[in-house]
């Protein structure tokens, strides 16, 4: 843990009543982290940066290129400052050291005559020591306020409130939406002047910035800055806490308003029958807080791949938070429903049409490689205009979703609009009669591979999937072409050499995929 005792607080040091700065007064705002003494030319990996170098020349009192190149290599290590007694050893600085010192705010401090090292050690390790006891103490007692200001109602002003007397510094809040809570409270210009100050002062060290995430999401910002003073790392420590209890408390508001929504749900159940009128809707949406013209909405379901009783509905609020904190952003107003088997989202679209299907499909692919969801299949209905018409969306997704859980994650779209041939698929209700299609184009070519252990059906199935393209289907199959001309003479053989002709392909092609969907559980 870094602590922010400087060069300036080392010298009003008793043990440095008679030191003399020779050069680099301009850095005496240098950090101080340890002391050690030195009388070595090479320094190699022995520093860490910011020690304050003890020494009585020794090493390089006869030959000042050395000399040199040590107080050269001290600055590009980023130590604090160097220490020489006078007269033992060396009875004085060259002035090229001085003036290299000096170019590079580099702290030169001189003591003229004898002084123990290790008294200078002692004392400024149990400074240090005891400076760090204080910051761990200010931090705890920091800690054990902010807990107990989030056991009360709205805790949210009080934290910065806390923040700001802990500090007396000034405190900014900046929601994702760019609302702007500052403490003490400033004018509008001086707020303005305040925030150019803290984009320029970004790289500085008078300002501090810390993320409020919140499940992996940055849902907020908190600042604190001064104008006349550096942070020190107590600051960046109370900073980071406060980020911390700002994110539970953003936490928890979530879930009560989750659970506020939940509440919601037998009116969502109605709406979702097509229970409801366009103006209802409407005025409902506005109820809830909804801004924005909506261009139509979609259903999106979703359902665990593993589930258990009584432990899916338990995930299902946390489900819920990462599921608006993704589909927010991407313009998308949310409103969930929670079924006994499933979760529905209905998303209400506040963008352009023509961008939707890119944003659903972005969404789902942010959430299929977030690592804390558990696994999920998902699957989103038709879009529908009018908001009264949800019941089609609903229904379109349920099927949608019948063909995700069926088939290889990731084989299929999760947008019922691309499922094509898989729609006509799931509609066929008699099984019987799609299993007496696909055995009045495909037997040959079963009965065949069962035969003879052969893989006839995935060649097939591949060779459609590439349209035809004898190169692809090769590259997919890992085989090389004469294998490929070979298997294609053998499929013509078995469905005659008609089956790539338009009429017969598109029915080859339907049993192929029906004849997939009917093998998976």
């Amino acid at each position: 843990m870094h602590l922010n005792i400087t060069m300036n607080d080392v010298l009003k040091r008793n043990t440095f009543s008679k030191a003399k700065i020779a050069a680099g007064s301009k850095g005496l705002n240098r950090l101080v982290k340890w002391v050690h003494v030195m009388e070595v030319t090479q320094i190699g990996n022995l520093l860490n940066g910011n020690e304050l170098i003890l020494s009585t020349g020794m090493a390089w009192k006869d030959n000042e290129q050395v000399f040199l190149s040590f107080v050269l290599e001290l600055i590009e290590l980023n130590v604090s400052g160097l220490c020489i007694e006078l007269g033992t050893q060396l009875s004085a600085v060259p002035s090229c050291i001085l003036e290299t010192a000096e170019k590079h705010g580099f702290p030169i401090i001189l003591f003229e005559e004898e002084v123990r090292f290790i008294d200078i050690t002692q004392d400024l390790h149990t400074y240090l020591i005891q400076q760090h006891y204080e910051m761990i103490t200010k931090l705890e007692s920091f800690s054990q306020a902010l807990n107990q200001i989030l056991l009360s109602p709205n805790p949210q002003e009080n934290i910065l409130n806390l923040l700001h007397n802990s500090t007396n510094m000034q405190v900014v809040f900046i929601h994702s939406q760019k609302n702007v809570t500052l403490v003490p409270a400033l004018d509008s210009s001086e707020q303005e002047n305040l925030l150019v100050f803290i984009e320029q002062e970004q790289e500085t060290s008078f300002v501090v910035r810390q993320p409020v995430q919140v499940l992996d999401h940055p849902f907020a910002e908190l600042i604190l800055c001064s104008k006349d003073r550096p942070m020190t790392d107590l600051h960046v420590l109370l900073a980071d806490r406060t980020a911390t209890a700002l994110a539970n408390q953003l936490l928890r508001e979530m879930y009560a308003a989750e659970k506020k929504r939940a509440e919601e749900n037998t009116w969502m159940q109605e709406w979702l029958e097509g229970r409801h009128r366009d103006d209802e809707i409407e005025k409902h949406l506005s109820y809830l807080g909804m801004k924005g013209r909506h261009q139509g909405a979609s259903v999106f379901c979703v359902e665990m791949e593993n589930r258990e009783a009584g432990v899916s509905e338990t995930q299902y609020p946390y489900i819920q938070i990462v599921i608006r904190s993704i589909f927010e952003p991407l313009g998308f107003y949310i409103l969930p429903y929670v079924k006994s088997d499933h979760l529905i989202f209905i998303l209400i679209n506040l963008r352009e049409v023509m961008s939707y299907k890119e944003r659903v499909r972005q969404g789902i692919l942010l959430a299929r490689e977030n690592q804390k969801l558990p696994s999920l299949f998902m699957a989103v209905g038709k879009r529908i205009n009018r908001l009264g018409s949800l019941d089609k969306s609903y229904n379109t997704a349920l099927k949608a979703l019948m063909v995700q859980t069926k088939l290889p994650n990731g084989k299929i779209s999760p947008l019922y609009d691309d499922l094509h041939m898989y729609r006509l698929i799931s509609m066929i209700q008699d099984k019987h009669e799609l299993e007496d299609f696909i055995q009045d184009y495909l037997r040959p070519v079963i009965e065949y591979d069962a035969k003879n252990n052969t893989r006839l059906l995935t060649t097939l199935k591949v060779f459609l999937m590439c349209g035809g393209s004898k190169q692809e289907t090769a590259g997919q199959l890992y085989i090389v072409r004469q294998t490929l001309y070979h298997r294609i003479k053998q499929l013509e053989e078995l469905l005659g050499k008609d089956f790539m002709e338009p009429g017969k392909r598109q029915a080859v092609e339907f049993a192929a995929m029906a004849h997939e969907y009917l093998e998976l559980p």
